[in-house]
C-alpha cells in the first residue's frame, strides 16, 4: 500500500497538519531520545494544553541553510535532488493517518530520501545521534522508501554525510511506541511519565509529600551545601546537582533524609522554588565528619 500524500497550499496549512498526527522530528521525543523535547512535554503540545513553540533563531537558521545543505550533498554524491520535493509535502502512513513524515527532499531518478541538519555540535559518522537515525526510520517506514542519507553542516564549516540503512526490526518498534503514544496518550488522555526536571517543574509539586534520599541524593546534597558555602564555588557544577535533586524529587515538594527535611521544592504563585535546609545539613555534614574523624 502506498502513502496519501498531501500537499498544503502554505506553511501555516501544513502546521495545522501536523496536529492531527505524530512527524519524524517528533518521534525522538515519543522515544525519549531528544535532548530537545520530553514525551510530557511534545503531549502538552499535541493536547494543547500549552501553545505552539515558536520557531526561535536555531529554527529559523536550520531552514535557511537547508538548501546549502542540499547542494553540498549533490556536489559530494554527483546526484540530484527532485526540486519541487523542497515543498512541505506530507505523506501519511497507508495504515495510520496519525503517523506522517514530510522528507526533506527525494532524490531524482530513484526513491530515496535527503535528510538535512544544521548543528554547532561535533558530529561522529560511526556514532550518529540517535534521535537523528530514529527520525530516519520512521520517514522510510511512513513514505515507503527505503533509502536514506543524513546530511549535516556543523558551525557552517564542516559537512559530512551518511546512509542510514532502514532496520525493518527498529522502525516496526518505532512505530509501535509511536501507535502507544498516540492512542493511549494523545487520544486517550493518559499522562506520559515525566523523565526531566522541566517536566516535574511544570507538573509542579504535590502539597504534603516527602521522599526520602537515598545515598546518591543525600551526596549530592552534601556536596551542594559544601559547593554553597565556598565563595569561588563552581557555579556549573553547583546548578548540575541541583538539578539532579530535583529529578530525583520528582513530584513531591520535599527530601529528607532521617527524619529530617533536607530541601523543598515547592510550587508557589511564581512556579517551584527550590530551597536547602542550611540547618540540618549542616549537622549531618558534621555528622559525617565526625565519623570520619576528621574533627
Amino acid at each position: 500500500m502506498k502513502p496519501r500524500i498531501i500537499r498544503p497550499a502554505n506553511h501555516e496549512e501544513w502546521l495545522r497538519e501536523r496536529e492531527y498526527g505524530i512527524g519524524a522530528s517528533e518521534v525522538g521525543a515519543v522515544l525519549g531520545l531528544s535532548p530537545y523535547e520530553t514525551p510530557f512535554s511534545l503531549w502538552l503540545k499535541k493536547t494543547k494544553q500549552v501553545p505552539p513553540e515558536p520557531e526561535n533563531l536555531a529554527m529559523r537558521m536550520g531552514h535557511v541553510l537547508e538548501p546549502i545543505v542540499v547542494q553540498l550533498w549533490e556536489e559530494a554524491t554527483g546526484e540530484k535532488v527532485i526540486k519541487a520535493s523542497a515543498a512541505d509535502i506530507i505523506y501519511v502512513h497507508p495504515e495510520h493517518d496519525f503517523m506522517r513524515a514530510t522528507p526533506d527532499r527525494i532524490v531524482r531518478g530513484r526513491k530515496k530520501i535527503v535528510e538535512c541538519k544544521t548543528t554547532v555540535t561535533d558530529v561522529d559518522k560511526n556514532d550518529i545521534y540517535p534521535y537523528w537515525i530514529a527520525q530516519c526510520e520512521y520517514q522510510m517506514l511512513v513514505t515507503g522508501i527505503h533509502d536514506c542519507d543524513l546530511s549535516w553542516l556543523v558551525k557552517g564549516r564542516y559537512f559530512d554525510y551518511a546512509n542510514i540503512p532502514y532496520d525493518q526490526e527498529f522502525a516496526e518498534f518505532i512505530a509501535e511506541r509511536v501507535k502507544e503514544f498516540w492512542n493511549e496518550s494523545v487520544v486517550g488522555g493518559k499522562e506520559p511519565e515525566l523523565i526531566s526536571v522541566e517536566d516535574f517543574t511544570f507538573k509542579g509539586s504535590t502539597h504534603g509529600t516527602v521522599v526520602e534520599a537515598d545515598d546518591k541524593a543525600l551526596g549530592e546534597l552534601l556536596s551542594l551545601r559544601k559547593l554553597n558555602e565556598i565563595l569561588d564555588r563552581d557555579e556549573t557544577e553547583a546548578n548540575q546537582l541541583k538539578e539532579a535533586i530535583k529529578l530525583y524529587m520528582g513530584e513531591n515538594e520535599s527530601i529528607s533524609f532521617d527524619g529530617k527535611v533536607l530541601a523543598t521544592w515547592k510550587t508557589g504563585a511564581r512556579g517551584r522554588t527550590f530551597r536547602l535546609k542550611d540547618k540540618n545539613i549542616d549537622e549531618l555534614i558534621n555528622k559525617e565528619d565526625e565519623e570520619d574523624g576528621t574533627e
